[in-house]
């Protein structure tokens, strides 16, 4: 399969039913306000109102993307890394799973801790994969790439180890969140992107994201890649000057974000759109460079 040119977006695919399922149940965990998922989680629904499947038009068996949005549900920054995608003739799959889980993203992402966020995210993603092997006449379901960011971006890390890797041929994580799942040998090409000031969350200016541990999660982002790269696993780093956390947020600012009743903290997001265009030409290289040809 040759390179795919950069090109505007075609037609979009948009499903509109949804969920009749009870509100997935949550449990207070904890003295500070934070809950997690108690129970079974909603899987994917392709027929859910919140769930996009766009296909290009003047592309040939395109490539197909599943994306993973981040801690607050699908927000406006996951529609501008969908919208990039798609405007490089990329087949994706979104959604929002707390929608599908029939929650409130405002809930969720201040008072459910990363764990719980990332069990509503993984019940749904698990699906979306199977879903892109299966629904194969639409888009090159021999070529696969997983994509998401912040506690997405950890959910697609913990895929790369738990799933069969057949046809999936890359992984993007962006920022991936510092706590979660747990983070294991990845075996095919993986990129993480992070923006160099990326202290979300953190006690200091320079409490950086793939630097922190916690009691539950107690190696580092940036240790579990060096090991991968001393096992000489397909893992590496992409780090981005003047850029925070959602680089897709806005312009680079420091914000002040509260968390549940006792916590909050100060911390960038955001890029300059020199450091956007950087990043869509690394990621359209990364997923070109990486495609399987062979049928």
């Amino acid at each position: 399969m040759k390179k795919i040119a950069v090109f505007i977006s075609i037609i979009t695919i948009t499903l509109g039913c949804k969920s009749t399922r009870k509100p997935t149940a949550l449990k207070e965990v904890g003295s500070r306000g934070w809950h997690t998922t108690d129970g079974p989680v909603a899987k994917f629904e392709p027929k859910h109102k919140s769930v996009e499947i766009w296909v290009p038009k003047k592309v040939k068996n395109p490539p197909v993307v599943v994306y993973a949005h981040g801690g607050a549900g699908f927000r406006e920054d996951d529609q501008a890394r969908i919208d990039m995608l798609q405007r490089n003739g990329f087949a994706t799959i979104s959604f929002d799973s707390y929608e599908m889980n029939g929650l409130d993203w405002n809930f969720v992402t201040r008072r459910v801790s990363n764990n719980g966020k990332q069990n509503l995210i993984w019940g749904v993603y698990e699906g979306a994969l199977e879903y892109a092997l299966k629904e194969n006449k639409k888009w090159d379901a021999n070529n696969i790439f997983l994509y998401g960011a912040s506690n997405g971006g950890r959910t697609v890390l913990y895929a790369g180890s738990e799933l069969p890797l057949k046809n999936i041929r890359g992984i993007i994580s962006e920022a991936p969140a510092a706590t979660g799942y747990s983070l294991e040998d990845i075996t095919i090409p993986t990129i993480v992107l992070f923006g160099e000031l990326d202290n979300w969350a953190g006690k200091s200016e320079t409490d950086f994201v793939w630097k922190r541990t916690y009691p539950s999660s107690p190696i580092s982002i940036d240790d579990w890649l060096k090991a991968q790269q001393k096992k000489e696993n397909p893992v590496k780093y992409i780090f981005y000057k003047n850029a925070g956390h959602l680089m897709f947020e806005g312009p680079l600012e420091k914000v002040t974000v509260k968390r549940g009743d006792k916590m909050s903290f100060t911390a960038y997001q955001g890029a300059d759109e020199v450091v956007l265009t950087l990043y869509e030409q690394d990621l359209i290289e990364f997923i070109n460079n990486n495609l399987d040809d062979s049928k």
